[in-house]
C-alpha cells in the first residue's frame, strides 16, 4: 500500500485561493522516460546543483556585496538542500529521523513545497534588487561599512521566511485521490511570475535596441577584434571629429545595450524560445542561478542609464555584477581625471576604445 502513494497527484496548496491570486498552476510530473519520478528529480536537481557550481566559478571574484549575490548564494544553498534530501528519501526509501518517519511520497512533497516557494520569489527578488540599485547607485545611498552585508543577509532570509510562511500556511483543500491515476503522478508548480517578467525583460531589451538602433549600428561597423598578449580586444573607433569623453545619453544607453547583448544575447534567445513556445518549467528549475544573474545585469544597465551623466564612477560601482565589465564600457564616457583615479589602465581592458 506504501508504494501506491509514492507520487499520487497530492499537492500542498490544491484548491488554495491565496496561491490561485498567484496566477500559477500545476502540471504533473510522469514517468515519460521509463525511470522512477524520484530518480528523474534527483538528476534534474543535480544538475542545476552542478550548474550553480558552474556559474559560480565561472563569475569574477572581485565583486562588491549586493542583494542578488546574497540571494544567488542562498538559492545556491536550498538547491543543494533539496537534492541532499530527495537523494537521501530515494536511497534509504524509508528511514525515520528523530521521530520522524520520511518515506518516497516526501520526495514529491517537498518538491511540490520548493516548486511552490521558488515560484512566488521571481518578482520580490526583482522588485527588491531594483530597489537596492535604485538607493546605492541612482540615488549614491550607502550604509556604513561592514554592515551592508548584514543588510543584505537579513533582506534575503526575510524573503526566504516570507515566502515559505505564505506556501506552508495558506489554507489547505482536501485532495481528491482517484484510484484510476498513475502512481507515478506528481503536480509540480508552474509560476506565470517568471513568465510575465521574462516577457518584460525580452521586451525592453527589444524596444532598447530599436530605439537606439542607430546608435548600436555605428558600434557595430567600427568594431574590431584583434589581439594582445595572447588575449582577445575588441577596438571602437569614434566617429569622425568626436571628441573625449563622448557625450550624449543616447550612445551611454546604446553602449550599455551592446555591452549587456554582447555576455547575454544566448540568454535571451533561451528566453524567447521559451516564451514561443510556452514551455512549462516547474518552479524548483524557473528560479535558478544564471537567471538572477542576468536579472542582474539589467537592473546594473538600467541604474546606469537612469544616473547619466551624474553616475559617480568608482571600482565599486562597477564591480557590483560578476559577468559585465561595465567600466570598460563607460571607459569614452570618463575624462581622463576619472580614468587615473579608477587605475583604470593598469590592467589589460576587454574593451577599449581608441
Amino acid at each position: 500500500m506504501q508504494s501506491d502513494l509514492v507520487f499520487m497527484s497530492v499537492s500542498v496548496t490544491e484548491n488554495t485561493s491565496g496561491l490561485d491570486t498567484m496566477n500559477g498552476h500545476e502540471v504533473p510530473l510522469t514517468d515519460s522516460s521509463g525511470l522512477e519520478p524520484s530518480c528523474l528529480l534527483v538528476l534534474i536537481i543535480s544538475g542545476k546543483v552542478v550548474l550553480n557550481i558552474f556559474i559560480f566559478g565561472a563569475r569574477a571574484r572581485n565583486v562588491s556585496a549586493n542583494l542578488v549575490g546574497y540571494c544567488c548564494i542562498s538559492l545556491a544553498i536550498v538547491d543543494f538542500m533539496l537534492l541532499f534530501a530527495i537523494a537521501a528519501i530515494h536511497y534509504f526509501q524509508d528511514f525515520t529521523v528523530l521521530g520522524f518517519r520520511f518515506t518516497s511520497y516526501h520526495i514529491c512533497l517537498f518538491t511540490q513545497i520548493i516548486s511552490h516557494t521558488y515560484g512566488i520569489l521571481h518578482l520580490p527578488f526583482f522588485l527588491a534588487s531594483g530597489l537596492d540599485y535604485y538607493l546605492t547607485v541612482v540615488k549614491s545611498i550607502h550604509s556604513p561599512c561592514g554592515y551592508s552585508g548584514l543588510v543584505y543577509a537579513a533582506c534575503v532570509l526575510l524573503l526566504w521566511t516570507g515566502a515559505f510562511a505564505y506556501v506552508l500556511l495558506s489554507p489547505i483543500g482536501s485532495p481528491e485521490l482517484d484510484t484510476g491515476q498513475s502512481t507515478y503522478h506528481c503536480n509540480l508548480y508552474i509560476s506565470s511570475q517568471s513568465f510575465y517578467l521574462s516577457t518584460f525583460l525580452v521586451c525592453t531589451v527589444f524596444l532598447a535596441l530599436a530605439f537606439f538602433c542607430s546608435e548600436i549600428v555605428t558600434i557595430l561597423k567600427s568594431l574590431k577584434v584583434t589581439t594582445y598578449a595572447k588575449n582577445t580586444v575588441v577596438l571602437f573607433s569614434f566617429p569622425q571629429g568626436d571628441i573625449w569623453p563622448v557625450q550624449g545619453r543616447k550612445r551611454f544607453v546604446a553602449a550599455l545595450l551592446f555591452s549587456f547583448l554582447g555576455t547575454w544575447a544566448p540568454f535571451v534567445v533561451l528566453q524567447i524560445i521559451l516564451l514561443v513556445l510556452c514551455a512549462h518549467i516547474p518552479g524548483y528549475m524557473d528560479l535558478n542561478v544564471p537567471w538572477l544573474y542576468f536579472m542582474n545585469s539589467f537592473l546594473i544597465g538600467v541604474s546606469f542609464g537612469l544616473t547619466y551623466p551624474d553616475l559617480q564612477m568608482t571600482e565599486k560601482t562597477f564591480s557590483r555584477d560578476p559577468f559585465i565589465g561595465w567600466k570598460y564600457c563607460i571607459l569614452p564616457f570618463m575624462n581622463s581625471g576619472q580614468i587615473k583615479a579608477m587605475s583604470l589602465l593598469d590592467e589589460l581592458p576587454s574593451v577599449m576604445i581608441v
